[in-house]
């Protein structure tokens, strides 16, 4: 795979988790991507940690939303 393919990959990855948030919680898409960049989960995936890449859209939007229930 290239650079650019993992990084699209990536891309659609964290954009289907960002609508997974706003239908589970019914936030707005700006809240959604706020909470989504700011959770550790984000920053794991950014990483490229393989496992999470494997995980659901919206297993990792749940994850994201308990993150932030813990930090609110």
């Amino acid at each position: 795979m290239t650079k650019e393919s993992v990084m699209a990959l990536r891309a659609s990855k964290c954009a289907n988790i960002i609508k997974a948030i706003c239908e589970l919680s019914e936030l707005s898409l700006q809240e959604a991507t706020d909470i989504f960049y700011k959770s550790e989960t984000a920053g794991l995936i950014e990483d490229g940690v393989a496992d999470l890449q494997c995980r659901s859209d919206k297993y990792l939007a749940t994850i994201v939303l308990e993150e932030y229930k813990e930090k609110s």
